[in-house]
């Protein structure tokens, strides 16, 4: 199940460059499954195979009402026989959308808590306030982003896509830019394009990720893009949703505002701004997040 899935992405030329003088290619992740692909796939895996090894059978983890995270680690789990428990931020009014309802439907256990609560997360004895959870679990943290999904990140990547000057990514944890910035190679650069209102908060996360496991060039490799959020996390506009549905019509690819949308954006503007050099080869990582758009 784990190589059969993880060797599902291809690559595929956007039409719409041929005038700019770069090329795009997109790493469709997007079409290994519309709920558990992804990126999201990358990072449970070795999470998964850690709890195989340990003989753990329950899995905590956390996310929003719309957690793409939460999506796939339920459907993954019931998959896998692994009974899973969402932490979720928010109401339970909101437990009826499609990500929520699907994550049920699957097998997982919804325990929703405030967001003053939500933030304390990290906090020594918050799991123990969950009586339903039971004491034998293996706790995932938000949107994979630990050690095994930034080690599950970096497959992704292979030694063929050398061939690139440039990699892109979309981010939210930055688990997954951590990950392909350990198979960059010297002539390559990484940009992240940040779906958050902070400014600072994914740098920080993504220099934790990758403390004392990168050379000196792989550090100097990479950026973040704070341009194109409009206006924080799962945040759209009029003008974002014109792009995406111009974006469709141009490659076929479907893409969402919270994540993808919001990278392609950046990167067809930088393109015009001409921030590429002429003969540039982009590969663009989609990173599926389309599994609300499909109930």
């Amino acid at each position: 199940m784990f190589n059969k899935l993880a060797n599902s992405a291809f690559i595929d030329e956007g039409p719409f460059l041929k005038d700019h003088h770069v090329q795009l290619f997109i790493r469709r992740l997007d079409l290994i499954d519309t709920v558990y692909g992804g990126n999201k796939w990358f990072k449970l895996k070795y999470n998964l195979l850690k709890a195989k090894e340990k003989g753990i059978s329950n899995i905590v983890s956390f996310g929003g009402v719309f957690s793409n995270h939460i999506a796939a680690l339920a459907r993954i789990g019931s998959l896998c026989g692994i009974q899973t428990y969402g932490i979720i931020r928010g109401e339970m009014k909101n437990g009826d959308n499609v990500t929520l309802s699907r994550a049920a439907a699957d097998g997982m256990q919804l325990l929703f808590c405030s967001r003053e609560m939500y933030r304390k997360k990290k906090e020594p004895g918050f799991i123990s306030q969950f009586p339903e959870i039971p004491i034998n679990h293996m706790l995932i943290p938000e949107g994979g982003s630990n050690l095994e999904g930034v080690l599950g990140a970096a497959e992704i990547l292979s030694e063929k896509d050398s061939e690139f000057d440039y990699i892109t990514v979309c981010c939210g944890t930055g688990a997954t830019a951590a990950g392909l910035l350990l198979k960059l190679k010297s002539h390559q650069h990484l940009i992240g394009y940040s779906v958050l209102r902070d400014h600072s908060s994914i740098e920080k996360e993504i220099e934790t990720h990758i403390e004392n496991k990168l050379d000196v060039t792989q550090k100097s490799h990479w950026h973040i893009e704070h341009d194109f959020h409009f206006g924080g996390y799962a945040k759209s506009s009029p003008e974002l949703v014109q792009f995406m549905n111009w974006f469709k019509t141009e490659t076929t690819i479907p893409i969402e505002v919270v994540y993808t949308g919001k990278m392609f954006y950046g990167i067809v503007k930088m393109i015009q701004s001409g921030y590429f050099p002429k003969g540039s080869k982009i590969l663009a990582i989609h990173t599926g997040g389309l599994q609300y758009l499909h109930p």
